[in-house]
């Protein structure tokens, strides 16, 4: 942690945004602004529908791979379900998968998926004591944004998979992940970010949730590097309090 201390903030990610055309260009944010609440009543309706009833990370696997409500599932070669420790007392929640993790079925293995491991890794975290996965199960065509109906249709499923990893400390890296599990709609990731909050699980269980930036984003946003630096102290921090 000192080195980071002393050392120029911006330069402790290695990657720079020119060396990375083909970075995932997601965390818009204005996304899911919207005052008549779409995204909240159409996930009420979608939940009443569709129950989860998955006890196990393997059975909720084996139900998402015999799900057809997702129309991702048709265009994409495979589902990307997760990576890491499932007895991990952190969690991370992405957004959706990209061509890299299309292609290997897991979270977070392309450009951005370096730079999150590089993030983890400065705060004493990585893929054997962390647990990854996405909101989004199969990539979109051609890395577009999730739609809100995607979202809805796998919101249930995520929520499940909180449920039974139950992490410590959830971390929502980007914006897409933050608002639809913290149902902040008309907040953008700028003004979540840094900022600690209580997810409340099926009304019972309170976990320490932290939005971050996306890798993705601070790829093409160096400028935004000090800022998650910030972030991942403050995660650091709450580590060190539980473990």
């Amino acid at each position: 942690m000192e080195w980071y201390d002393t050392n120029n903030v911006t330069s402790f990610f290695p990657f720079e945004f020119n060396e990375l055309p083909n970075a995932k260009r997601i965390e818009k944010e204005n996304l899911f602004i919207d005052k008549s609440n779409e995204f909240e009543d159409s996930f009420e309706n979608n939940k009443k529908k569709l129950v989860i009833q998955a006890n196990s990370l393997e059975s909720l696997k084996n139900q998402l791979e015999n799900f057809d409500g997702c129309a991702l599932k048709k265009t994409s070669t495979n589902l990307v379900f997760s990576d890491g420790n499932k007895k991990a007392k952190v969690m991370v929640i992405g957004e959706a998968p990209g061509e890299e993790e299309d292609k290997t079925g897991k979270p977070f293995k392309g450009q951005a998926g370096k730079l999150l491991d590089k993030m983890l890794d400065a705060i004493g975290q990585n893929r054997k004591n962390t647990y990854i996965t996405n909101l989004i199960f199969w990539r979109p065509p051609g890395n577009r944004n999730p739609t809100i109906e995607e979202i809805n249709v796998c919101l249930p499923f995520v929520l499940k998979h909180i449920e039974l990893i139950k992490p410590k400390i959830l971390i929502l890296a980007g914006a897409i992940a933050a608002k639809a599990i913290l149902k902040e709609n008309n907040k953008g990731i700028i003004q979540l970010r840094g900022k600690w909050q209580n997810f409340n699980l099926n009304n019972s269980t309170n976990i320490k949730t932290m939005p971050i930036f996306h890798p993705a984003f601070l790829l093409r946003q160096p400028s935004r590097k000090r800022d998650a630096w910030e972030d991942l102290k403050k995660i650091k921090k709450e580590i060190d309090l539980i473990t």
